[in-house]
């Protein structure tokens, strides 16, 4: 929907899109408040920073934040286009800088969590499809952890126009059979690692010389399975057993054919060759679990497999089994969601068409932007950008979300015609 600057915009996220938002919205005049639940900038980025990405800079980052950046400090020389970084220096070399720039720094507020959105003149079941309901801005309820004694604040915020870059990660779905919680799960997932640990560098110690189970059939069980493997090259009592589920694949990772990003299949290879020769890890495909228990004494897990058979006993869990977004804080919104990705429906359908259409729709690569009229939601003026907009699925490409931005700002503007991007001078190659 139309609306003019200054209006104001809440982002819900200061992750890699949601500061690429507040960016082309501060560009186009609009007011903007960034809220990140973390305590810096691209906080769920750093959970990982030490892993390297598939992509190269030129497709994580925008012309526009790089111009911004150069025009803040004439001595500032991005990475090239070309160069294939880890969370840790995407983050330093560009999304710390870019939180830090006078455009965005007094935008953001961290440690602050969006606890509920709604209409402050409409329930979630008034006014459906009236225009009415539009002309009535957001009203957010947020959640400020202050200090160090642990005090949460709360206070209201209005705002005009909200988006949602939240993301998914963190939100991890059941290791269950079925995807239903395994028994005894609910009391074990604090113990499990739903992410990727720094098996080489901070963690080893949690993970050399034991046994780990890996639960999955993505990149991310395959990062793990790898350096778990090359752990095991330093001590070789280190143990893998990698879970996923039962299949006809010969293998655990499908290659791409003619794969472009080397560094995904190159992965690819290496999880799929330890997964089948003699050494540390051992691959078992399964029907689900059905239960799992920590057990105190021995401090170690009980993994019962759908099948009949002995338990599994491990020392540690690192699942992952994906992500689902959270819409809880926007329970009170006429949200439409997909009933398979959970995704906002119009986006949602778009992205099913490309998989009935293309056998190679699980490629990021081959993944873009819908336009504009896509990013609309049943919710006038709730936009729902990045990772979170797929909803469950896992294809979800930074440079797809650079994409939606562009998209977006066509429609909030009123102007078919504009694109930023466009207007900067390519990253340096």
């Amino acid at each position: 929907m139309h609306v003019e600057p200054p209006a104001t915009i809440a982002i819900i996220g200061a992750g890699p899109i949601g500061l690429e938002v507040a960016l082309y919205a501060r560009y186009l005049g609009y007011k903007v408040t960034i809220f990140e639940r973390g305590g810096s900038p691209a906080a769920n980025v750093r959970e990982w920073g030490h892993v390297r990405l598939f992509t190269p800079f030129g497709m994580n980052a925008s012309p526009l934040g790089v111009a911004a950046l150069e025009a803040q400090d004439p001595e500032f020389q991005s990475p090239s286009a070309q160069e294939v970084l880890t969370g840790n220096e995407l983050c330093d070399s560009y999304l710390d800088l870019l939180a830090a720039s006078d455009l965005l720094i007094d935008s953001i507020r961290l440690d602050t969590r969006v606890i509920s959105i709604g209409r402050p003149n409409y329930r979630k079941g008034q006014g459906t499809g009236k225009p009415e309901r539009a002309e009535h801005g957001f009203r957010l309820l947020v959640e400020n952890r202050a200090g160090n004694d642990g005090e949460h604040n709360e206070e209201f915020f209005a705002a005009d126009i909200v988006i949602d870059c939240s993301g998914t990660f963190g939100n991890a779905c059941a290791i269950g059979q079925g995807g239903v919680l395994a028994k005894g799960e609910r009391q074990t997932r604090e113990r499990i690692e739903f992410g990727l640990p720094d098996l080489l560098g901070a963690q080893r110690q949690q993970y050399a010389g034991k046994h780990t189970l890996v639960i999955g059939a993505g990149y991310s069980a395959a990062t793990n399975v790898t350096l778990l493997a090359d752990l095991a090259e330093g001590d070789p009592s280190t143990q893998v057993t990698w879970l996923t589920l039962a299949s006809n694949q010969e293998l655990p990772i499908s290659r791409i054919p003619d794969d472009t990003l080397i560094k995904r299949d190159s992965l690819a290879q290496q999880a799929n060759h330890f997964a089948s020769s003699p050494g540390p890890v051992t691959w078992k495909t399964t029907a689900g679990i059905t239960a799992v228990t920590y057990r105190e004494q021995s401090s170690d897990f009980e993994i019962q497999l759908a099948e009949e058979e002995p338990p599994i006993i491990v020392d540690n869990i690192i699942a992952n089994v994906g992500c689902q977004p959270d819409s809880s804080f926007f329970r009170e919104l006429q949200v439409h969601q997909c009933y398979s990705s959970e995704g906002p429906m119009k986006l949602a359908s778009a992205l099913l068409s490309d998989k009935s259409e293309s056998d190679d729709s699980t490629d990021c690569l081959t993944q873009v932007s819908h336009g504009g009229e896509s990013l609309l939601t049943s919710e006038p003026n709730f936009y729902i950008l990045g990772a979170k907009s797929y909803g469950r699925g896992s294809n979800f490409l930074l440079r797809t979300g650079l994409e939606q931005i562009r998209d977006l700002f066509t429609l909030i503007r009123g102007r078919e015609d504009l694109d930023l991007y466009a207007t900067m001078p390519a990253i340096r190659t």
